[in-house]
């Protein structure tokens, strides 16, 4: 680490004292990339100090022109049209830098931790994704999705370029990249037949403290401590764990990209401070839209999904981070969650169902990003009443009823049921077609006074009932007890 942070520190010290190098972009801008369409976005790179920069773009074959800095540093933002292309574009100062087989359409970043790394070929160990040989296998170059994964790296300091490279639509790649964010990618495109790119940034195990810097840290939460970073040895251990370093390597690189918005899929390394989660990723989605230029941009995340942990020590542990990510999605203006309730995993925490997932996000996107007229919210809970020794629980988002996914004539699980005693009893649950479809009634024989009502709020506790259009019912619960 040492060796690098040095070359790093010589590397950029050729720049700044304007030594002659030829003209050089990040690796994010290349051939195969997609821009953001109908936008403002920005296309930088280095040069020698004080040379002209020309930029010019085959869309509209129009020159544009700046001058690097004293630094080497130069940066252009351009006016892009609508979805198209292949383009090209030419950059020079006297020498110059052809970007081949440009697309124009719609950006996302795709962050979080392993969930989201996990690649469509499946990890070790067993980890495989469902429908990775079809969707490797059908591949084709020609059709415009395009991705881009960050390597992983980690830094103590801000930096202004990553390894990576943009990838076209072929088998290799899409073994290779994200499964989550693929199929995200996938379904947008195909549903507005325009051009997708992706950027994924991701490292397994992270927590969101590492995906923040440190004003930011400090405003939420003054008491968190960055000792660490002034420690290599230590924090070359744990670097996806640590405050400020995969925000400095892995986001901070990317802030000149023009992206429409993100989609997120971490929390499990958050289980252990549920409390502070809600106001954790209210501030990094503050700081991103910021970093980004862009106040309003949509941030659709995914709920961590039933694992087994460790539950012979706490087996509701997981619920809680569940319940903080579903306020969350409350209280961040234009964000919104996937329910993952039916697709865990209980020896696994990466869930082969990453379809799923990608799919359910891509539903937030089409439908609140894109103006779709489709249903994209999972149901949740509203509010309860008792009546004569049962609860009965209504709920949002299911104006056609709820269905057990199991089959008409299966029981219904992952309900509890507690009184004054705060001892929870599985619960019989049935649908009340009488009260609207949506309404539940909650019992149990044992439970003579109940006033609390829990649905899969533990670690590993499936659940089945679904919406009218296959969306989850979010796991909640009534009470706000502590155990």
């Amino acid at each position: 680490m040492k060796t690098k942070t040095l070359f790093v520190l010589l590397f950029s010290a050729l720049f700044i004292s304007g030594a002659n190098c030829e003209i050089r972009l990040p690796a994010v801008i290349g051939d195969h990339m997609t821009l953001q369409q109908n936008t403002k976005t920005n296309l930088w790179g280095w040069a020698d100090a004080g040379k002209e920069v020309s930029v010019r773009c085959s869309w509209n074959n129009n020159t544009y022109t700046t001058k690097a800095g004293n630094d080497g540093k130069w940066i252009l933002a351009l006016n892009t049209p609508s979805a198209g292309g292949p383009y090209e574009i030419v950059i020079s100062d006297g020498k110059e830098i052809k970007i081949n087989n440009v697309m124009i359409g719609e950006v996302w970043l795709c962050s979080g931790q392993s969930n989201m790394e996990m690649p469509v070929s499946g990890v070790g160990n067993g980890d495989y994704v469902e429908y990775a040989q079809e969707f490797i296998t059908l591949a084709c170059p020609s059709r415009p999705l395009r991705m881009i994964q960050l390597e992983r790296r980690y830094s103590v300091t801000p930096l202004d370029d990553c390894k990576a490279e943009w990838m076209t639509n072929n088998p290799e790649s899409v073994g290779k990249i994200s499964a989550a964010a693929y199929f995200f990618a996938d379904y947008v495109q195909k549903t507005l037949n325009v051009p997708v790119g992706i950027i994924v940034t991701s490292f397994g195990g992270s927590n969101i403290e590492t995906w923040m810097d440190e004003p930011t840290l400090k405003k939420t939460f003054p008491d968190t401590d960055f000792s660490i970073l002034k420690n290599e040895s230590e924090y070359e251990k744990i670097p996806f764990q640590t405050p400020t370093l995969l925000f400095n390597a892995m986001i901070m690189p990317l802030k000149n990209y023009a992206v429409k918005g993100v989609i997120w899929y971490q929390g499990e390394s958050n289980i252990g401070s549920y409390q502070k989660y809600p106001a954790l990723q209210k501030a990094m989605v503050g700081l991103w839209r910021e970093l980004f230029n862009n106040p309003e941009m949509p941030y659709y995340f995914t709920q961590i999904a039933p694992f087994r942990y460790n539950d012979v020590v706490d087996n509701r542990k997981s619920a809680f981070l569940q319940e903080a990510q579903f306020r969350s999605m409350n209280e961040i203006e234009n964000s919104g969650m996937v329910a993952t309730v039916d697709i865990g995993d209980e020896r696994s925490i990466h869930p082969q169902k990453k379809r799923e997932v990608g799919e359910r996000l891509a539903y937030w996107a089409l439908g609140n990003t894109y103006g779709l007229p489709i249903k994209y919210k999972s149901p949740y809970y509203k509010s309860m009443e008792t009546e004569e020794g049962k609860i009965i629980v209504y709920f949002e988002e299911c104006d056609k009823g709820l269905h057990n996914g199991q089959g008409r004539s299966a029981s219904i699980t992952g309900f509890e049921i507690a009184g004054d005693d705060k001892v929870f009893h599985p619960a019989e649950a049935k649908i009340l077609n009488n009260k609207g479809a949506s309404a539940i009634e909650v019992s149990h024989p044992d439970v003579k006074n109940p006033v609390a009502v829990r649905y899969c709020f533990k670690n590993y506790q499936p659940g089945y009932l679904y919406n009218n259009y296959g969306l989850p019912l979010v796991p909640f619960r009534t009470d706000n007890w502590d155990k």
